[in-house]
């Protein structure tokens, strides 16, 4: 077989309707138009589909809290508690920083006397 055989569509490449492998008989107005239609629908579809999940586990959220607290162990409280505290020093930290105030200082860790001076 020779390369002269094998046809070169590119040759006769019209650019209203290009050689598209799917479809071959579309337009480029087409094509653009089928593209913002799914991107439009996939869209809408991922948003509803976020809505309902959301609308679902709105109403478990106090069953699960509920059960939460009734099952977990003083560990796993401490562990959450613990970790809480570190995310919200982290939050207090980072906005000191994006307000420009300087790190908050340590305290002493001296002992003294207030009645003595």
């Amino acid at each position: 077989m020779d390369l002269k055989d094998i046809p070169d569509r590119w040759k006769r490449f019209n650019p209203e309707t290009p050689p598209y492998k799917y479809f071959p008989n579309r337009t480029r107005k087409q094509t653009m138009v089928w593209s913002w239609m799914a991107i439009v629908g996939f869209t809408a579809f991922g948003y509803l589909l976020a809505e309902i999940v959301d609308r679902y586990s709105a109403g478990k959220e106090e069953q699960i809290r509920e059960y939460a607290r009734q099952n977990a162990s003083i560990e796993q409280m401490t562990m959450i508690r613990n970790q809480e505290e570190a995310f919200r020093e982290i939050l207090m930290r980072a906005r000191r920083q994006r307000l420009g105030l300087p790190a908050q200082a340590h305290g002493s860790v001296e002992m003294r006397d207030p009645f003595e001076e």
